[in-house]
């Protein structure tokens, strides 16, 4: 096809960005509506962070889906992958508190300074000064992670 590999998987990966901005809009409106829960920052570095932490998982996703044999294998592994990102991230038990291994693993882990940006932002009302060093964590692994969906990629036929 004349269709270049960044072509086709920047064409599988926008539905999913505008899923995450509806989504993030949507739950956003229902904190506010229902709870009065506004962010102290500025609701467009929420965006910006969304989406960063969007394009490294559907980018993840990408990459397991080219790499699997069926599509229950892809499951199973974006369920171990995503879980272990999400365990580990500082969310639910304060990073500082992990075995030393354990927290070393945060470093890599773009959901950890997805959280730490967000309570920047939604919690302290930090400004873009405030969360440049996770932004830029957050688009080295994002690059790095999308340049691997786009090699990992090969045509059928």
């Amino acid at each position: 096809t004349p269709v270049s590999r960044c072509s086709f998987i920047l064409s599988k990966l926008i539905p999913y960005w505008l899923i995450a901005l509806l989504a993030t809009t949507m739950c956003l409106l229902v904190a506010w509506l229902l709870y009065g829960i506004v962010p102290v920052g500025n609701l467009a570095w929420v965006y910006l962070l969304v989406m960063l932490l969007a394009f490294f998982f559907s980018s993840l996703g990408l990459v397991i889906s080219n790499r699997s044999d069926t599509m229950q294998q892809a499951i199973f592994v974006m369920w171990f992958f995503v879980m272990n990102i999400l365990l580990l991230s500082g969310l639910f038990t304060p990073t500082r508190s992990m075995p030393v291994a354990a927290y070393l693993t945060t470093y890599v882990n773009p959901m950890s300074y997805f959280i730490d940006a967000m309570r920047t932002v939604f919690v302290r009302g930090g400004n873009f000064g405030s969360i440049f060093h996770q932004v830029v964590a957050l688009v080295v692994i994002d690059s790095l992670m999308g340049f691997w969906a786009v090699m990992s990629y090969k045509k059928n036929g």
